[in-house]
C-alpha cells in the first residue's frame, strides 16, 4: 500500500506577496518623519514653535504615518488690532496630519474639526 503523502504533491509555502526573496519595505527613520511634519507646519501656519506628540505608523505595508502636533501661532486678534505688547502671545493649536512613505503631507487638519467631522460620519 502507497502511503499518501508519496502520491500528493504538497503545495509550496506562501512566504509573501512579493516573493519569497523579498524584503519587507523600508520605513524612513522617524526622526525624518517627525522633521517633515515639524517644517511643513512651520512653513504652512506660520508656527513659532511646533511640539510633535504622536507619531503612530498607520499601514507597514503602504508606509503611511498618522502625526499629531502642538503648534504655537500668534494670536490672531492681538495681531489684527495691532497692540502693543512686551512679548508675543501665542495660541496653541493642535493638529493632526497624515504622511504616505515618501514623507508627503497627504491630509492635515485641526484636531477638533477632524474629531467632529468623524463624529458626523
Amino acid at each position: 500500500m502507497a502511503n499518501i503523502l508519496d502520491t500528493v504533491k504538497m503545495s509550496e509555502p506562501v512566504l509573501s506577496t512579493a516573493g519569497p526573496g523579498a524584503e519587507p519595505p523600508k520605513l524612513p527613520p522617524i526622526e525624518d518623519v517627525r522633521d517633515a511634519v515639524a517644517n511643513f507646519l512651520k512653513k504652512m501656519v506660520d508656527a513659532k514653535k511646533v511640539s510633535i506628540t504622536k507619531l503612530a505608523l498607520m499601514d507597514s505595508e503602504k508606509g503611511t504615518w498618522e502625526a499629531e502636533a502642538e503648534v504655537y501661532v500668534p494670536n490672531p486678534t492681538i495681531k489684527a488690532l495691532g497692540l502693543p505688547v512686551r512679548k508675543e502671545v501665542l495660541d496653541c493649536q493642535t493638529y493632526l496630519l497624515r504622511l504616505d512613505k515618501q514623507l508627503n503631507i497627504v491630509a492635515y487638519g485641526l484636531r477638533d474639526s477632524v474629531m467632529e467631522r468623524e463624529d458626523i460620519e
